[in-house]
């Protein structure tokens, strides 16, 4: 029975519906809004989103933005996004709150339009105060633009809270702030004004509508009823808060205490990158994800289902957010952009000098060890310079990688230039602190002039020396003291020991801020100059960012966007330093710019580069945000960009923001984007991390975890479950040291010839030549290579293997981690170092740390080991694909002939029974998954034309002996990328879900060899030529058996079982073509616990395709769209009952709770019912709907022709069933008078515009102002400080020029 178990298996007779990874993302066309103007960017969304349709919108949006519509300043896809925010607004949570939405739309979609929406919209309906909660003061500006954009004039943006404390007078708030919205950002949450009182304590107040501190009942009541707009701008700012111990950073703490104390407040999160991490969604308390009516108790459950039930799970959540109502997430396509990555090879000097820096860091970690045994440090001081040591460690060889491929940037940067591009670089860090640290102890207080050495400042060379002066120990307690002791000049050395960083000079002794007497330990001293006198010898490069910008033609060529004050410029052929932000005088010494300053510098290069002055850019991380660097239409760099990634970021957020500043909406042409990588295994560190981050963030901000930037980062995930699975398994491979069986104890069985293919080859040039330095000696090439490993194992199996384990596992003493390695199969030396990082084994699946660590290790050390986790990881995944665990996210259900035979609810949530997406439904698929062979041929040919032919092995095989008394045969080729793995496909079950290697292939089948002319069959018909080459072709008695065989077991299995007639069991449907399968959709996510559970209680009676929860679509023929899991329907009855009695147990908990009327806080439980309900929209507001559309009055308003704002009537007018926000002239004035009166003022303002120009110059365009200076016109849109600006400057230099 077991025997035909496997040989069944072999057949694909536990085969399913096969998948195929259809396409990520799809056009998005809004259909929910008839009335309004298209959107003018190409816009997209992920194709597994856009087969989940929004709920229908009733909420009347038109009263309130009709004018905006209709002019065009909103459009149809912007309007959607108000609306159901809107819509969204009328709901209320379980436990009371009132419900809120996010916006997760990307670039090119105007989320700031869209708020900009909500707050007119509220504003109108009588809502008068509004918080928006950004991340930069800058886009203060772009707030007030966009409610102008909509015609909303009169409604103020107040500039922070520091702008209330000034419009404070004795008698309470001026009139001007009384109303409007409070423009606050996230780090003004956390701080306090003079008097200590907590910003956010001002903000409550301001919102709720009360100044007073008198009745503190009182106040709380004006909290839960203040009903306003709480807008999260880049609300990904707001991360990084631990739910389960409630701690993390201030900031994600007011955001949360924000939503608590205005439970009515109408929340929005908007952010294109809101959940970066899976841990960071703890602020996002008003979705509705936790709580009353949820199956999570609280964000510490939902967060800690979500990192254990995997992406899946997240695309699930996105979807069904979709489905609510809760949320839209569009972006600008990336149709018109183009990636490519590029790796740069380390040349000679460049891997001497990273093996050289490595090999320093080692023996630093060594002298640090034993200085701080030797000085008694407490564990308190260790602990810090420990975690100072690993984080220069970190930043210092990612800095390193940066430089190495400086040189690369620059070749494909001048490459890009000739063929009349421009250029865009992405970098995070600029190293300014480094080499300013660098700067003062070379030359004194003054960092400006002239550079001390005449060449760029080695910013890796000043993180090193900073880190050895600043933290290691030189001192030790003086026992024998008794008072406090003074140096040899009499001074008094202060060293604290609460912190590790401590400065002194050799021979000076001291005493701690505890009085405790210190003196210097000479041995400590020696060392920490012998190391200085190291780090000085090292060669190391310079400045990445400096280099690069020298390099590309300077700063005339160059527009450098960072947030760096000072750099190292060349001038005149000298190297001086000097700041960005002031004007270089004299001697070329200036005045460091200030932040402000150091924006304006970022404005101005922006502009130049946008101009087409400057036709390279530099951005770090700085200018990541609020820039746009994009090839937009109009301006006067239309070149096409080339974006160039030089240096990852650190989280995906930062990613995402920098790949947008080139890519955004009314552009003349889409981006290229270049990644940049080095071939150093361990850099691959920083695409990993980010990578994850990419997939989370796709998976739930875009339904689709490839769908986060359009760039497929998959492969670069190494830190998954399979990633920290296959790290434990290769660290207990090197713990056990186990030599038996042939393949020498590798992990997971990987080839010893497979890990060893990671060791880079020598070059025979170089070693005729004669390697390294006398400084610092090749140890490379004292090691052993690859044929001496495969000599030892062909001699003694198993000794090879041993040999590279016992290297390897000397690499893992050296990266200071846990993992359970035992001093007796170590050195003495090795010993040492084990004893100061431990025995433990709480590393052992932290792959962060892992890949932190080894870049540290010199090239060579650094490709082996990372080389050998990458086969492991490779081999853990192939046996996760052939059980069934593995997915590549949202796929296709494929088949000849996919028809829906029935969809019904299948449960429905009991808590709320107003919400759609609150039903489990189920729907039943039919899916003929055969394939012709006319079907499978051209399979091939297709293989064939994408990879440029067929690889030897590719084509079709026909079983090594007939089962059921016909020939088995499949077609295989190979997967993309890789070379013994392959793809099958069968006559009767399709596309395989599980691939076959090489060995498998060769033992079980032969390949069926065909001439040429097959290949062209399909191409040849319909010519005389081509009808030859078919003769010939049919002719082949090969292709005619294989015709045969294939149709045969085509034909056989449409309705019956593969076992044709030998099968006794009627019934029996094992490898029929035709089958069913069932889709659940709906409210999947409540139930997820429960599928899950059930699944893995009878996960033995299904093949291994069908044990895991995998996300599917399903497209039929006639275009329905189903998208949900794939799930057995014979455990659908048991998964009914246990989720009845769930969803009762959770009913009859939240009624006991809300009979005691106490919430979590101990406070009076008045804020809502315990069920979801449904407000009323609110009537237009007719006052606050005229004053929101009536400009204030200022100074210009009595000098532009025309511009006076008319009285309005007490009644305001309704048109088309909404409210008219245009004025209409009073009916209290005289008749003519008004006429006389605009004819008067009109001739005075022509008069007085003439005024100020000279003669011959035309007066300028109704509605705008000109310098009396330099005769610039200004936009009819400036503000009064833009106009300012421009004379001040005017006025300055025509000053300096007399």
């Amino acid at each position: 029975e077991a025997s035909r178990a496997r040989i069944e298996e072999d057949l694909g007779a536990g085969e399913s519906v096969s998948e195929r990874v259809g396409r990520v993302f799809a056009g998005y066309r809004c259909g929910t809004m008839t009335r309004g103007v298209e959107h003018p960017g190409d816009i997209a969304e992920a194709a597994s989103l856009s087969s989940i349709a929004l709920p229908p919108c009733h909420y009347p949006i038109h009263e309130t933005l009709g004018a905006a519509i209709d002019s065009g300043a909103l459009s149809r896809l912007q309007l959607e996004g108000v609306a159901y925010a809107c819509q969204k607004h009328l709901e209320r949570l379980p436990d009371g709150t009132r419900a809120g939405f996010m916006i997760g739309d990307g670039a090119g979609v105007g989320k700031g339009r869209q708020i900009s929406g909500v707050v007119l919209d509220n504003f109108a309906r009588g809502r008068r105060r509004h918080v928006w909660i950004s991340s930069s003061r800058d886009l203060k500006r772009d707030a007030e633009r966009d409610l102008h954009d909509l015609g909303c004039y009169g409604l103020r943006v107040i500039d922070g809270v520091k702008e209330l404390e000034r419009e404070t007078r004795a008698v309470g708030l001026s009139k001007s702030c009384a109303e409007g919205v409070l423009f606050v950002t996230y780090s003004a949450l956390v701080s306090k004004n003079a008097a200590g009182k907590t910003r956010l304590e001002q903000i409550l107040e301001w919102f709720a509508g009360g100044d007073d501190e008198k009745d503190e009942k009182d106040g709380v009541k004006r909290e839960r009823a203040a009903s306003g707009c709480l807008i999260f701008d880049e609300c990904h700012k707001a991360k990084n808060f631990n739910a389960g111990a409630d701690t993390g950073s201030k900031v994600a703490a007011c955001v949360i205490e924000l939503q608590r104390r205005l439970p009515n407040a109408r929340v929005v999160y908007c952010s294109a990158t809101g959940v970066s991490e899976v841990g960071n969604m703890a602020y996002m308390r008003r979705l509705g994800f936790w709580g009353r009516g949820t199956p999570f108790h609280d964000a510490k459950a939902f967060i800690d289902a979500m990192k254990h039930r995997g992406v899946g799970f997240l695309e699930m959540l996105a979807m069904e957010m979709k489905a609510s109502g809760k949320y839209v997430s569009r972006g600008l396509s990336f149709r018109q952009a183009e990636f490519c990555a590029i790796e740069t090879v380390l040349d000679k000097r460049q891997k001497t000098a990273y093996d050289a820096c490595a090999d320093f860091v080692a023996k630093l970690k060594a002298c640090l060890a034993q200085a701080l045994a030797e000085t008694r440090s407490s564990s308190t001081r260790a602990g810090a310079t420990w975690k100072a040591y690993w984080s220069m460690h970190q930043r210092l060889f990612k800095l390193l990688c940066v430089s190495a491929k400086v040189p690369e940037v620059v070749r494909h940067a001048k490459a890009a230039l000739k063929r009349g591009q421009c250029v865009v670089v992405g970098m995070q860090t600029t190293g300014e602190s480094a080499e300013a640290w660098e700067m003062e102890v070379t030359k004194g207080n003054s960092i400006s002039g002239d550079v001390p050495r005449g060449e760029f400042v080695s910013t890796t060379r000043a993180m090193l020396r900073a880190f050895v002066e600043t933290h290691f120990p030189t001192h030790i307690v003086d026992v024998a003291a008794v008072d406090s002791a003074e140096g040899a000049n009499g001074a008094r050395v202060e060293v604290h020991e609460k912190s590790a960083p401590f400065r002194t000079d050799g021979g000076v002794s001291g005493v701690s801020s505890r009085g405790v007497a210190l003196r210097p330990h000479a041995e400590c001293v020696e060392a920490k100059g012998i190391l200085l006198d190291l780090i000085e010898r090292l060669d190391l490069p310079p400045n990445a960012l400096d280099e690069l910008v020298d390099e590309l033609g300077g700063p005339t060529a160059v527009a450098e966007m960072t947030g760096r004050r000072w750099r190292v410029v060349r001038r005149g052929g000298r190297l001086r330093r000097e700041a960005r932000g002031g004007d270089v005088v004299g001697n070329g010494v200036g005045n460091a710019g200030s932040d402000d300053k150091t924006d304006g510098v970022n404005i101005k290069e922006k502009r130049a580069f946008q101009s087409g002055e400057k036709l390279v850019a530099v951005i770090s991380d700085a200018a990541s945000t609020g820039i746009s660097l994009h090839a937009r239409a109009g301006e006067g760099n239309q070149r096409r960009r080339v974006h160039v990634t030089i240096e990852l970021p650190w989280s995906a957020d930062k990613a995402i923001q920098q790949l947008g500043r080139t890519h955004r909406s009314n552009q003349t042409s889409g981006p290229s984007y270049v990644m940049v990588s080095t071939n150093l295994g361990g850099e691959r560190r920083f695409a990993a991390a980010v990578a994850r981050r990419l997939q989370s963030l796709g998976a739930l901000t875009r339904g689709d975890r490839r769908a986060a930037t359009g760039i497929d980062l998959s492969e670069g995930n190494l830190d998954s479950p399979l990633g920290r699975q296959a790290l434990k398994k290769m660290y207990d491979a090197l713990v056990l040291r186990n030599t038996h069986g042939p393949r020498g104890g590798l992990a997971n069985g990987v080839p010893l010839e497979a890990v060893l293919a990671h060791l880079p080859r020598r070059d025979e040039e170089e070693e005729r030549q004669g390697q390294a330095s006398s400084e610092t000696p090749d140890e490379e090439n004292d090691a052993p290579d690859a044929s001496a490993y495969l000599f030892l194992e062909a001699r003694s199996p198993g000794a090879g293997v041993s040999a590279l384990h016992d290297e390897l596992r000397a690499c893992v003493v050296s990266l200071g981690v846990q993992v359970g390695l035992s001093p007796g199969v170590l050195t003495d030396q090795q010993r040492l170092m084990l004893l100061e990082t431990g025995s433990g084994s709480r590393d052992v699946s932290d792959v962060r740390r892992f890949l932190n660590r080894v870049l540290g290790l010199p090239t060579r050390a650094q490709n082996l080991l990372f080389g050998y986790f990458l086969e492991t990881l490779e081999a853990e995944t192939r046996a996760a694909k052939a059980e069934g665990r593995y997915t590549e996210g949202v796929s296709d259900l494929s088949g000849s002939d996919v028809t829906i035979e029935t969809s019904e609810t299948l449960v429905k949530d009991p808590f709320d029974p107003a919400n759609a997406g609150a039903e489990l439904k189920k729907t039943t698929v039919a899916v003929d998954r055969g394939v012709s062979f006319r079907d499978a041929r051209a399979a091939l040919r297709r293989h064939a034309a994408r990879f440029g032919g067929l690889r030897p092995r590719d084509g079709f095989y026909r079983m090594r002996r007939e089962m059921y008394g016909r020939a088995q045969v499949i077609l295989a080729l190979t997967k993309p990328g890789t070379r013994n793995t392959f793809a099958v496909t069968r006559p009767n079950t399709g596309a395989s879900l599980f691939e076959m290697e090489l060995e498998d292939l060769d033992a079980k089948y032969v390949k069926v060899e065909l001439n040429g002319a097959f290949l062209e069959e399909d191409d040849a018909e319909g010519n005389e030529e081509g009808n030859e080459a078919i003769k010939a072709a049919d002719k082949d008695d090969a292709l005619t058996r294989l015709r045969s065989d294939w149709t045969e077991t085509f034909d056989l299995t449409e309705l019956g079982c593969m076992h044709g007639g030998v099968c006794a069991n009627e019934l029996c449907r094992i490898g029929t073509r035709k089958v069913r399968c069932c889709v659940l959709s709906g409210a999947v996510v409540p139930s997820w616990g429960v599928l899950e559970k059930v699944l893995e209680k009878h996960a033995d009676r299904f093949p291994r395709s069908d044990r895991g929860m995998r996300a599917a679509r399903v497209v039929a023929e006639d275009g329905t769209k189903v998208v949900g899991i794939r799930y057995p329907e014979e455990l659908l009855e048991e998964v009914r009952e246990k989720l009845v009695q769930e969803w009762a147990a959770r009913d009859d908990a939240e009624r006991r709770r809300g009979e005691r009327g106490k919430n979590d806080k101990g406070e009076d439980e008045d804020v809502g019912k315990q069920t979801r309900s449904r407000e009323a929209v609110t009537p237009v507001d007719a006052r606050c709907a005229r004053r929101a559309a009536t400009a204030p009055k200022t100074m210009r308003s009595f000098f532009q022709t025309g511009t006076h704002t008319p009285e309005f009537d007490a009644v305001d007018r309704v048109e088309n069933g909404s409210i008219s926000l245009e004025p209409e002239p009073s009916k209290k004035r005289l008749k003519g008078v008004s006429e006389k009166r605009d004819t008067r003022l009109a001739k005075n303002n022509k008069n007085a515009t003439s005024f100020f120009a000279p003669k011959g110059v035309a007066a300028p365009r109704r509605g705008t102002q000109t310098c009396p200076i330099c005769q610039h016109v200004f936009p009819a849109s400036s503000l009064n400080t833009d106009v300012n600006v421009h004379v001040d400057k005017c006025v300055e230099r025509a000053t300096g020029a007399g």
